[in-house]
């Protein structure tokens, strides 16, 4: 075996985990994990990997299930992404029915073999992003957001409160002035 060894450097995802894939779906990084936010038992190393559509975490097992089982959060939704002392912590956004965006409690994940996860987590939710920008609201500061949907073609806005600002009657209203107009505008 030659000093590169293929299967020194790649790890493959489960075949259970495979399954899930979209047609078109392909795994750009790999890495064994102990659990997520769900996962309570942290002796039972899965993987946590990602893909050209999104990031697959591991979850808790429900109803009886064995076995590890995987949610993909796709990269247009991660709002933010953290890699600390080989943690990765991932904070997902949800659409309300006005396209604001609402964070939702952060997974976190202890990559027991980070690999190149990390960097490709980074450079995926960058990539997704064509435009980003602050705006001022009555109580505080907003965000309009034009990101890519891979398979989707165009880009999907979305507005977002920024933390520490409430979310008001009146800071609602003017972000999604704020928001209205950036949809109606070219991209330059």
């Amino acid at each position: 075996m030659g000093l590169l060894s293929f299967t020194d450097r790649w790890i493959r995802p489960p075949a259970e985990l495979r399954k899930l894939f979209a047609g078109s779906e392909r795994p750009l990084a790999v890495a064994e994990s102990t659990g997520g936010r769900d996962a309570t038992d942290s002796s039972n190393s899965v993987v946590t990997v990602a893909t050209n559509l999104g990031l697959w975490l591991p979850i808790e097992p429900v109803d009886g299930q064995t076995g590890p089982r995987w949610r993909r959060v796709g990269w247009d939704r991660v709002v933010k992404a953290n890699w600390n002392d080989n943690t990765l912590s991932v904070i997902e956004g949800d659409l309300d029915d006005e396209g604001v965006v609402r964070d939702q409690p952060a997974v976190t994940i202890s990559l027991t073999e980070p690999r190149n996860l990390p960097a490709v987590v980074r450079t995926r939710v960058e990539a997704s992003i064509a435009r980003s920008e602050q705006v001022n609201l009555p109580a505080g500061t907003g965000r309009i957001v034009a990101r890519r949907v891979p398979g989707v073609d165009g880009l999907t806005w979305t507005a977002r409160i920024d933390t520490g600002t409430p979310d008001t009657p009146a800071d609602r209203e003017v972000l999604l002035q704020y928001l209205a107009r950036a949809t109606s505008a070219p991209i330059e």
